[in-house]
C-alpha cells in the first residue's frame, strides 16, 4: 500500500509537469534559421493550395517553406527592399514550382495573363496573411539559404 501511494504521487507529479511543458497545447513561435514549426505546416499548405488554384490550378512539381525575415525574403527572393515598417518581421517564404497563370496580375489593356514557372509568397508568421506575391520564369534562390527547408504537399483544385 505504501508503494502504491508513492507511485500515484509520482504519476501526479509527472502529469503536472507534462501539462506545463507546452507539449502541443500552444503553437511554437517561428524563428528565422529554424525549421518551420509543425503547427504551421497545415496552414502554409492550405495557403499554397489556394495560391496554386488561383493561378491556373495546374499540379505543382514541388513547394517549400522556410522561416526568415521580411527583409531577407524581399531582398533575396523578390530583389526589392522592404519599407521600414515590418522589415524585421518574421515571415514564411513559400516557393512553388509549377505552371502558373496570373489572371489577377496587372497587364496592358488587351494583353494576356502572365504565365510563369515559379510562384513565391511571403506570409506573416504571426497572422498568416500574405505580405507579397510574385510569379517568375527564373527559379528563386535556394530555400536552404534561409534555413532548414520544409516541403509542402500541395493539391490544388481545378478552377471551374
Amino acid at each position: 500500500m505504501k508503494h502504491a501511494r508513492w507511485l500515484i504521487g509520482l504519476i501526479l507529479v509527472l502529469a503536472a509537469a507534462a501539462c506545463g511543458s507546452g507539449s502541443g497545447t500552444r503553437p511554437i513561435v517561428a524563428q528565422p534559421g529554424q525549421r518551420v514549426p509543425a503547427s504551421a505546416i497545415h496552414r502554409l499548405t492550405a495557403i499554397a493550395d489556394r495560391a496554386v488554384t488561383a493561378n491556373g490550378g495546374h499540379p505543382a512539381a514541388w513547394a517549400t517553406a522556410v522561416v526568415t525575415t521580411q527583409t531577407k525574403a524581399q531582398t533575396l527572393a523578390f530583389h526589392s527592399t522592404p519599407g521600414d515598417s515590418g522589415a524585421k518581421a518574421i515571415v514564411y517564404l513559400v516557393s512553388i514550382k509549377g505552371e502558373f497563370v496570373c489572371g489577377a496580375c496587372t497587364r496592358p489593356a488587351g494583353g494576356h495573363a502572365a504565365t510563369d514557372t515559379y510562384l513565391l509568397l511571403i506570409i506573416d508568421a504571426k497572422t498568416f496573411e500574405g505580405n507579397a506575391f510574385g510569379i517568375s520564369p527564373k527559379p528563386p534562390p535556394s530555400p536552404a539559404l534561409f534555413g532548414p527547408v520544409t516541403y509542402l504537399t500541395v493539391h490544388p483544385h481545378a478552377k471551374s
